[in-house]
């Protein structure tokens, strides 16, 4: 491996980065070999360690070719370590140098179209990754140009779902998996299987994305990353919309991730309404152009606790809000739910829009009404029977509503999550743990909840394995959380459950919970 102009300007794949990292640690550091090891540990989610490399590079390159290429990765870093400040400062330099490569051109456009997602700007981004697209056009064939295609119709797919083009996110996610099965890396394939699912979920077929975000979570779950986090929320939430409660928010905890809005929501799936109210008052103060998504959790909070006068008008401003940014699946979303409250303050003023609604729905390509609240699904799948041209989507909204409901209630008096484990996962799995040395400390951990003491032999018969071979996990496990020999093996739970996040839906509930029974 030489480290050559070539390899460091190429697009890169996990599986790439996976193979050069190891021949990039040793031997003379050239500039390309430094911007080359700096890309690899961006692509194996180090970011900070990327960031700082090619920041200290970037002066020191004087092929401008080059520069553009730290210059776009930077763009990339940008998002991921939430430097809005810095990204035009990197667009800029990139733009003029870039022209001159398609395939670099499509990775800065495609950059610019992230970070404007991150500002809830989809008209902008879909913008731009039409423009990455068009770059492409010109670029040749082969495996770099496959691999950032896949990229781009991954994020076109996300762009038009939120812009409720479902019948376009459905051919988008279909070229990302096209695409990324020519690239021959088993992450962007799983990844291409998520995007299928995140597609679906927004048009409404959450059976079909359960099925999806669950093979992209069996494909993706080796790599630990954030992918792998996000694919497990956005399958809590599916399960959660279809009814599964306590499984959702197992997969929710496990995932160690989302907004505030995000738990807030997953709290109202539960049917507890205080509970996201109180998670929505604790979270600290995010970035303006997220408050419309916060705005959306507290209407129906504000709704459900008696107040739905107050719900319609923040719904109706939310919906102008998203309407104005391009996000037009929120807005139908808002204006379900401001119909479904409108209806409880003027009998009639609620179902009176609806027929437009789902037929809106349909004429997008959504097959059902997803995100939120199951029994407003169902409230507007009956009241759109009614209208002729809207009837047989509403039926079907109706009828998987329905089923949700009867499944949640069959739920509902299930624990919230299977294990305080569940939390720690994220960062257990980061610290190198496999899967059948989290499920020993989950034994060891339901072992402490029922009072008994963590005695080797009774764990060994319970995991079914041999004292000798018990050993050898837990010795294993010691090493990865690195507590002493000495020290004994209720230390290793303690450390365990240390990698659980300061600030969980389940910690908020759990509170919620002790202070309602204080207040009798």
């Amino acid at each position: 491996m030489t480290g050559s102009r070539e390899q460091a300007l190429a697009p890169l794949s996990r599986v790439d980065a996976e193979r050069l990292l190891p021949e990039l640690s040793s031997g003379r550091q050239t500039l390309e070999r430094r911007v080359l090891r700096a890309r690899c540990l961006k692509y194996l989610e180090s970011f900070d360690l990327a960031w700082a490399e090619l920041s200290a590079v970037l002066p020191l390159v004087k092929d401008p070719l080059l520069a553009a290429r730290v210059a776009v990765d930077l763009l990339h870093l940008s998002y991921y370590l939430v430097r809005r400040e810095d990204s035009v400062r990197f667009a800029a330099m990139a733009e003029s140098s870039a022209a001159g490569d398609p395939l670099l051109l499509a990775e800065l456009r495609l950059g610019s179209s992230i970070v404007r997602t991150a500002s809830n700007d989809v008209r902008g981004a879909l913008v731009d990754a039409r423009r990455g697209s068009d770059a492409l056009a010109v670029a040749p064939r082969g495996r770099s140009r496959d691999l950032v295609t896949t990229r781009l119709q991954r994020q076109l797919a996300h762009l038009l779902s939120h812009a409720g083009d479902y019948v376009g996110a459905a051919a988008a996610a279909e070229a990302t998996g096209r695409n990324a099965a020519r690239v021959g890396d088993p992450a962007e394939v799983a990844w291409a299987t998520y995007t299928a699912g995140f597609v679906d979920w927004f048009a409404g077929r959450l059976d079909t994305a359960v099925d999806e975000f669950t093979r992209a979570e069996l494909g993706l779950r080796q790599y630990g990353s954030s992918v792998w986090r996000h694919t497990l929320l956005c399958l809590a939430r599916a399960k959660l919309e279809r009814g599964e409660l306590s499984e959702g928010e197992r997969l929710a905890r496990q995932s160690a991730t989302g907004a505030t809005e995000d738990h807030g929501h997953i709290a109202l799936l539960r049917g507890e309404a205080e509970v996201a109210e109180l998670i929505l008052g604790r979270a600290p103060k995010g970035f303006p152009e997220d408050e419309q998504f916060r705005d959306f959790v507290r209407a129906i909070v504000r709704g459900q606790r008696g107040d739905p006068r107050t719900a319609v008008r923040m719904l109706d401003d939310t919906a102008r809000e998203f309407e104005s940014r391009g996000m037009d699946h929120w807005a139908i979303g808002a204006a379900v739910h401001a119909a479904y409250f409108r209806e409880t303050v003027v009998r009639g003023g609620g179902t009176s829009r609806v027929g437009h609604l789902v037929r809106d729905i349909g004429a997008r390509g959504g097959e059902g009404f997803a995100y939120y609240l199951p029994d407003v699904a169902a409230w507007l799948g009956r009241a759109a029977e009614r209208d002729g041209q809207a009837s047989a989507l509403a039926r079907t909204i109706r009828a998987r509503a329905e089923a949700a409901q009867r499944r949640a209630k069959t739920d509902a008096g299930a624990a919230v999550g299977a294990s305080a484990l569940d939390e720690a996962t994220f960062g257990l799995r980061s610290m190198g743990l496999t899967w059948r040395e989290i499920g020993i400390l989950r034994d060891m951990e339901q072992l402490s909840r029922e009072g008994r003491r963590l005695d080797r032999a009774a764990l060994a018969a319970r995991l079914g394995v041999s004292p000798n071979t018990l050993r050898v996990h837990l010795t294993r496990i010691r090493a990865k959380l690195d507590v002493a020999d000495k020290r004994g093996d209720e230390v290793l739970l303690q450390a365990a459950l240390s990698q659980r996040p300061l600030y969980s839906l389940a910690s908020a509930v759990s509170e919620e919970f002790e202070r309602a029974s204080q207040r009798g």
